[in-house]
């Protein structure tokens, strides 16, 4: 069925509570057709709202309509940075005069834009609904961000952080769009039109694909029937998109299993990273997510056996981390950091992970990252910006934030070691190593 903006009955929350957690929040579907989620901070100052699109750089190819559709690379940021433009100014200003924050940032799979703010809710909330409902490209306005995004694109070549990161991606991945940069490149972005950004607009940014995301101290009535009236000023009436996103068949093997670099660098730089096949969203994901996270910290964390051998050895510092990055449809995990030699810590890296897939990790280890995790977790309700970050979290994996608890209950030592011995193949990684200058 075909959602549209339509006059009808007044929205109604619905909630959906834990009891577990001693936490609740509410759900509502706008007459417009945008999601509201509500979580309630009692006795904060501080409110925040994100207008979040399901919308981020893989959506480079689509149907609508059975229509196929093929944009350049870069379009979801630089659509992200041009929504700020309307014809009356940079709604940046509007929100600054009235004293608040805002920002926005694209992933792989959502673009988000938020503001924080302790006075003036109402007005923010209009300005945050109409910057991401409406749209005005205005080709000299469009020209120059683009002469802007290239420039920025250029100076992180400079940055060995994101030269390093980026690199192993396009090692790892042979065609998943995972391998090309946020950003897009100066080609792409040169390639991006008033035209092309209109119709990504009009596609993504339809109300039935947005989510807007409230924390803070609000009577729950109040804030529906002003989070509806609001929304509805801007919503466009029209059909929702019948869209059908394409992603590439990702093979097994990886591009090649290492790529140098030279850049002007003090130290050389590792990366190493494990790429996975399958692709997951909801519990099923944030089980793969939470087995992967507590695998790397048992064997990485500053704790371990293996982290104060390399540190002993000088083969890593201060910057040195072990992660498992996922959203819906991909993960991967990245180790490593600065080093003072990166064919000793690849070394190391993979032999700790080799032994882990031998022998296993303890189950009592096990255990206790769990109880480390639930902790952490535990703490991203203690206030409206943790929490408003942790249903951003979620919605990028598809899956509830409430579910966290029984989802990490349920992963033993069993289900984290069989996921040791999958995922850390040899096959499926690669090397991405930066040498200083010389």
């Amino acid at each position: 069925m075909i959602a549209t903006a339509k006059s009808g009955p007044k929205p109604k929350f619905s909630t959906v509570a834990s009891s577990r957690l001693d936490e609740r929040r509410f759900e509502a579907r706008l007459s417009c057709g945008m999601k509201l989620v509500f979580a309630p901070r009692a006795g904060f100052d501080k409110r925040l709202a994100f207008v979040v699109s399901d919308y981020g750089s893989l959506d480079r190819e689509w149907y609508n309509a059975g229509k196929h559709v093929l944009v350049p690379d870069g379009i979801a940021h630089f659509l992200e940075h041009q929504l700020f433009k309307k014809q009356r100014g940079d709604m940046t200003d509007e929100f600054s005069k009235r004293g608040a924050y805002t920002n926005a940032h694209t992933s792989h799979t959502m673009t988000a834009f938020y503001f924080e703010c302790v006075q003036h809710f109402e007005e923010n909330l209009a300005t945050l609904l109409e910057m991401t409902l409406t749209s005005w490209f205005d080709p000299k306005l469009v020209n120059t961000e683009r002469d802007i995004i290239i420039q920025e694109i250029n100076q992180y070549r400079d940055n060995a952080n994101w030269v390093g990161y980026q690199q192993l991606l396009e090692t790892l991945y042979v065609k998943y769009p995972l391998r090309v940069d946020i950003a897009g490149t100066a080609e792409t972005v040169s390639a991006i039109t008033p035209e092309l950004l209109s119709l990504c607009h009009a596609t993504f940014y339809h109300p039935t694909n947005l989510t807007l995301v409230v924390t803070g101290d609000f009577e729950p009535a109040e804030l529906l029937e002003l989070a509806d009236a609001t929304a509805s000023r801007f919503a466009p009436a029209t059909e929702a998109p019948r869209l059908e996103r394409v992603r590439p068949h990702e093979p097994p093997n990886v591009t090649r299993p290492r790529s140098e670099r030279r850049m002007t660098l003090a130290r050389p730089r590792l990366l190493l990273g494990f790429k996975d096949l399958k692709a997951r969203e909801g519990k099923e994901l944030l089980r793969a997510e939470l087995a992967t996270a507590i695998a790397l910290d048992a064997l990485f964390s500053r704790e371990s056996e293996a982290y104060e051998r390399m540190y002993n050895a000088g083969l890593v510092g201060g910057d040195f981390g072990a992660a498992f990055q996922a959203e819906a449809g991909f993960g991967y995990a990245i180790l490593g950091g600065e080093t003072r030699d990166p064919a000793a810590l690849e070394n190391e890296l993979r032999q700790t992970l080799q032994t882990a897939r031998e022998a296993g990790i303890a189950e009592e280890v096990i255990e206790r990252k769990k109880k480390k995790f639930l902790g952490r977790y535990l703490r991203n309700f203690n206030d409206p910006e943790s929490t408003a970050y942790s249903y951003l979290s979620a919605m990028g994996q598809r899956s509830d934030l409430f579910d966290f608890p029984e989802v990490l209950e349920r992963v033993g030592g069993k289900h984290v070691n069989a996921r040791v011995r999958e995922f850390f193949e040899p096959s499926k990684s690669a090397c991405s190593v930066l040498l200083p200058m010389g």
